[in-house]
């Protein structure tokens, strides 16, 4: 038997997608009660907005997934300067070390549009060795 690229592909996808439903399944207790057809929804949804985004490897995809499981689906697209961020042509890594922080600021209990961007700055700040790329 010989496989096409597209059908590896896809395998791989699959099992990518049930390590990433494995780990939520770990970190966060309301996941598991939800229906099987709705986690799969979800990260059917959130491996297509992380590929519009740019995010190409699993570290992207998940890191991705597990904000919007937090922040919810295409959370980013009323946030301007994250927008900017994640549109930049710039490393996939420093996309995601933004990211991280902009959530990381949010979940907290002083969070503010303000505080958000500062911690998109401080990570842009922290992270230029990986490119110089201007952030708005």
């Amino acid at each position: 038997m010989i496989f096409g690229a597209e059908a590896v592909a896809r395998a791989g996808r699959n099992i990518f997608l049930e390590r990433l439903n494995s780990a939520l399944w770990r970190v966060d207790k309301t996941w598991a009660a939800q229906a099987e057809d709705e986690r799969q929804a979800f990260l059917q949804a959130a491996w297509a907005q992380a590929d519009t985004l740019g995010f190409r490897t699993e570290r992207g995809v998940a890191g991705y997934a597990l904000a919007a499981r937090w922040m919810g689906l295409a959370f980013e697209q009323d946030v301007p300067l994250l927008m900017t961020l994640l549109k930049a042509p710039m490393p996939e890594s420093r996309k995601l070390h933004g990211l991280s922080d902009w959530v990381h600021d949010q979940l907290g209990a002083q969070a503010t549009p303000a505080s958000g961007d500062a911690a998109i700055r401080r990570s842009f700040g922290l992270t230029e060795a990986w490119g110089r790329h201007g952030l708005g």
